[in-house]
């Protein structure tokens, strides 16, 4: 839907320094869009402008918002693309008598998020739908007295907003706003892309995960709506393919077994990918979830080395990655895994375990990263004692940082990172029976251009790496 000018509030995703082989690949603003849904519910007039999915450039990102006169722009960012943060800034200060900056850097910074970009006039601190509702009427109000629970401003306390119990009552995200014609996923199988939430929160340990958001009260949305929202994806804007972006989907067997069953009952035909732990998936429990409609589980997996796996504290064992990764293979459901290079106390040769772990366990995708811990979590706090930061220009092709902090402990080289990174993209990905393989069944799938081109994205990365 167009918007014309004057609007409340534009919530806004600018352009980017996107520099990775998969980042013409552009996913839903998920974060932007569920502040979105909150704030027209209470009656804003709202736009949502994503100059990486609508492809504008600085200039025509500028007069987007422009034309829009909004009161108030919005946006978001991680702390590893702060540079994007200050960009977005410098070109909205003109456009808008107030701006205000939500998502994981304004949380995790937030007693100094508003000294480090001075143009900020406010920062949201949490899950901000209910927050940035109370914002602009504060704001409304003249703004004077105490500033709203969860909102940091100059010159006034801050005070923590209660995290939101009810998921269940929350409005779903505002997807009429953006363009989802120009999204797509790496691993989708059907026709039309978009995203989900179904819980937040995380009550597991891992030492580099970053929890600053959603916290590790695991919270949850009723089957049925979480069912309800499916079904609108599919009917009212013809989507086919629905990634379930929560932390850990599977958490409660109980939970997924009624939306599995939920979906059935409703001959709702819609595919969808989901996260989960190896420990959350079982034989039975994955045939279920094929028959709903999941063609992809991705899994944490980290490291094939079990002394890597304790180090992160992932508490999890290696036969039980086996044992869920054949369930969901025997069930037909593909497997992604997130994959971790230079984890302290291994070195280029033993990373190597988790090159062989992924071919012996039949995985279908895997993504191998450097680690860069969040801000925060317990291994960053070890990583800055020991000295192990380092600014890197080592990237996988999904990255899209100008720079990565990334470590670089004992036994490694920045040179070895990337080296190694190379050697386990093209160890896994170039294999002749390998290709074959997923030739095939992205074929009878109708995804075979998608992938292929994909694909091809990813042998130029590796080999221009390799001739560099």
């Amino acid at each position: 839907m167009t918007l014309t000018g004057p609007v409340d509030i534009a919530l806004v995703r600018a352009p980017g320094a996107a520099r990775g082989a998969l980042s013409a690949m552009p996913v839903p603003p998920l974060g932007l869009l569920y502040v979105a849904g909150a704030l027209l519910r209470a009656g804003r007039t709202v736009a949502v402008v994503d100059a990486e999915a609508e492809g504008l450039n600085d200039a025509a990102f500028v007069e987007r918002v422009r034309a829009l006169r909004p009161a108030v722009v919005g946006l978001s960012g991680m702390t590893p693309m702060r540079a994007d943060i200050g960009k977005t800034i410098t070109l909205c200060r003109p456009l808008a008598r107030r701006l205000v900056l939500g998502g994981v850097h304004a949380t995790r910074f937030h007693d100094s998020v508003l000294d480090e970009f001075p143009d900020l006039d406010a920062a949201v601190v949490g899950e901000g739908e209910e927050v940035a509702v109370a914002l602009l009427e504060w704001w409304d109000q003249g703004g004077g007295g105490a500033p709203p629970a969860g909102v940091v401003v100059r010159d006034a306390p801050f005070v923590e907003a209660a995290v939101p119990a009810d998921l269940g009552a929350m409005a779903w995200p505002a997807r009429h706003l953006v363009p989802h014609e120009r999204y797509a996923y790496p691993f989708q199988t059907a026709r039309g892309f978009t995203t989900l939430i179904s819980s937040r929160g995380c009550p597991f340990r891992c030492t580099f995960c970053d929890k600053t958001v959603s916290g590790s009260a695991w919270r949850a949305r009723p089957p049925e709506d979480v069912v309800n929202e499916l079904q609108e994806i599919k009917e009212r804007y013809g989507l086919g393919y629905v990634c379930i972006f929560d932390d850990n989907f599977t958490l409660r067997r109980k939970r997924v077994v009624a939306i599995c069953e939920e979906i059935l009952r409703r001959g709702l035909r819609i595919d969808w990918k989901c996260e989960a732990r190896v420990d959350g998936i079982d034989e039975e429990l994955a045939v279920l979830m094929a028959r709903a409609g999941c063609k992809t589980v991705a899994f944490g997996v980290e490291s094939g080395n079990q002394d890597s796996l304790d180090f992160l504290k992932k508490d999890q064992q290696l036969p039980r990655m086996h044992r869920a990764i054949a369930a969901c293979r025997a069930a037909g459901i593909e497997t992604v895994a997130y994959v971790l290079v230079g984890i302290p106390g291994e070195t280029p040769a033993t990373s190597l375990n988790t090159l062989n772990f992924a071919k012996n366990a039949d995985l279908d995708f895997i993504q191998f990263s450097t680690l860069s811990p969040f801000p925060g979590t317990e291994l960053y706090e070890q990583a800055m004692r020991e000295g192990w930061f380092r600014e890197t220009a080592v990237f996988n092709p999904a990255d899209g940082e100008e720079l990565r902090a990334t470590l670089v402990p004992p036994g490694w080289t920045e040179d070895e990172l990337g080296a190694t990174l190379r050697r386990m993209y093209g160890g896994f990905y170039l294999r002749p029976r390998y290709l074959a393989r997923q030739a095939v069944r992205a074929g009878r799938q109708g995804t075979l251009l998608h992938r292929a081109r994909l694909g091809l994205r990813v042998a130029r990365w590796y080999l221009e790496g390799r001739a560099a």
